[in-house]
């Protein structure tokens, strides 16, 4: 009983460092995505025929894609919190400070209104 309380503060630990690295991880793939996607867009907004259309599908591009990478970020968190949920015992009884973070979904629902920059 006493080896699973001394592991616990290292598998909170382990947890939330895998979940801010997916967190930053997806951040910065998405960043590379990004400029990748934008790279074929910018020359088709140069074709004046097609440019209104390129427009369009260059923002539904975009849109999909934070998306994605947005629910892989959430999921992460969901996670994460999931498996504190399990561990048994107070973190605090083991000097450990509580999650930074609590699903908030009013919080998320603001997040997702507000302008990102590309």
């Amino acid at each position: 009983m006493s080896r699973k309380k001394s592991l616990e503060p290292h598998l909170r630990g382990l947890v939330d460092l895998v979940s801010a690295t997916l967190d930053e991880g997806t951040r910065q793939v998405e960043s590379v995505h990004r400029r990748i996607a934008d790279i074929p867009f910018s020359v088709l907004k140069k074709i004046r025929p097609i440019a209104p259309i390129s427009s369009a599908v260059h923002m539904v591009e975009k849109k999909i894609t934070h998306s994605a990478y947005d629910t892989v970020r959430l999921v992460a968190k969901v996670g994460a919190q999931a498996v504190h949920n399990v561990l048994p015992t107070d973190p605090a009884s083991q000097g450990i400070a509580k999650p930074e973070y609590k699903l908030d979904h009013d919080a998320i629902l603001r997040d997702k209104k507000k302008p990102r920059k590309p």
